[in-house]
């Protein structure tokens, strides 16, 4: 449904993952929009639905940090006591991997500290979206959509396919396990693929948002990437207004966000060029975070025909290089790729860099950070040339 014009967002500046700070700091983000329960009753059943996509520790700023869950699971609370938090992490979605991932970041901490259930149901529920840009019928975690509210604790950092990601593409976090894959394997463009966040986000029918931006990661996404303090809090009931908020904190021009350009060349929410929604709360220059980098192009695939760039892919592609000393061979980097582009052999991942998507999967999602980027040919010649020219 198409977003509409005055919108309301809140912004908070929160200086620390101190407690006492995030409980603040939530609360305001909350009040300054008039509580929960103006979007919730008491009895209602509510999901959070927070960002652990993989089994890390929260100081990697990866995840949702536990404290700033653990502040909006208690304001939730005060509502109703119907509260559940969890996510679908990447890979297979069992009762194993639920465990272990919501350990590892906190999340089962969360759980046991506030009272909130915990989410273990790893049954799936098909959604009709007849409005849908690239699919009509989406396979979503039944636990998430059959809420009477889902409440999206999304963090704000880059991402190698998306170059952003946040509070649109949190939602995608609520297509289960492998099957996340499989649609990366469908709509393997860049474009494609931002359409796709997009349908998924409208399928789930998030009720509210709250974004994690006291720490960010800039660079090159998640694994590779630098952690910065932002100190922001954002919150809203419309995500394409929160990531148009955030974008700007951020510096980045509209289509930095492919979800939300995605979103905007749709009419989903109108465009940026003019704000069409009202920040509450702190100020939006005080906030913006100075030189945010994004994940390095592939300068010459995205602007080469695709036929040329299957057949010249390893001249003119950054691709995932798995990285002697480091790779396990355990095979998770394997079992996750879309495109069957990578194998397992001597102990020891490949990848096939005709077949690889650049969809950065395996690097997300390996626990041993040992997925590393290989620069192509061409790209080294253009930085070598670009630094020679700067030079002068």
């Amino acid at each position: 449904m198409p977003s509409r014009t005055g919108e309301r967002v809140s912004l908070v500046t929160c200086e620390a993952y101190e407690p006492g700070y995030l409980r603040r700091g939530v609360a305001r983000a909350f009040d300054l929009l008039d509580g929960p329960q103006s979007f919730m009753s008491p009895g209602d059943s509510v999901f959070v639905k927070v960002n652990c996509v993989m089994a890390v520790g929260p100081d990697t700023a990866i995840v949702t940090n536990p404290e700033l869950v653990s502040a909006v699971v208690t304001r939730l609370l005060e509502v109703t006591d119907s509260v559940t938090v969890g996510d679908s992490p990447g890979g297979p979605f069992t009762r194993a991997r639920l465990e272990k991932v919501y350990e590892k970041t906190g999340i089962a901490d969360v759980a046991r500290r506030t009272g909130a259930r915990l989410a273990m149901d790893t049954s799936v529920k098909e959604v009709p979206l007849p409005g849908g840009a690239r699919v009509k019928r989406l396979s979503l975690c039944r636990s998430m959509v059959e809420a009477d509210h889902m409440v999206s604790v999304s963090k704000f950092k880059t991402h190698r396919y998306m170059n952003v990601t946040g509070p649109i593409k949190n939602l995608y976090g609520s297509v289960p396990g492998l099957t996340k894959f499989v649609y990366h394997s469908r709509f393997d463009s860049q474009e494609d693929f931002a359409d796709l966040v997009v349908d998924v986000h409208l399928a789930a029918a998030p009720s509210f948002h709250v974004v994690d931006a006291v720490d960010t990661i800039d660079g090159d996404g998640s694994r590779h990437g630098r952690v910065r303090r932002m100190k922001v809090i954002a919150a809203g009931a419309n995500a394409f207004a929160l990531e148009s908020l955030m974008i700007d904190l951020a510096g980045l021009a509209e289509e930095d966000s492919r979800p939300l350009a995605a979103a905007v060349r749709r009419g989903v929410c109108p465009s940026g060029a003019e704000r069409w929604y009202t920040v509450l709360g702190d100020s939006v220059a005080d906030l913006r975070l100075p030189d945010f980098q994004l994940p390095g192009s592939n300068y010459f695939s995205e602007r080469t025909p695709a036929l040329m760039t299957g057949r010249l892919s390893r001249f003119t592609t950054v691709t995932p290089k798995p990285l002697a000393g480091k790779c396990t061979g355990c095979g998770t980097c394997a079992a996750v790729c879309p495109s069957g582009a990578i194998q397992v052999s001597g102990g020891t991942a490949r990848v096939d860099p005709g077949k690889c998507i650049r969809c950065f999967c395996c690097d997300e999602l390996c626990e041993y950070q040992a997925m590393g980027l290989r620069e192509p040919v061409l790209v080294r010649i253009r930085g070598r040339r670009s630094e020679r020219r700067s030079a002068f």
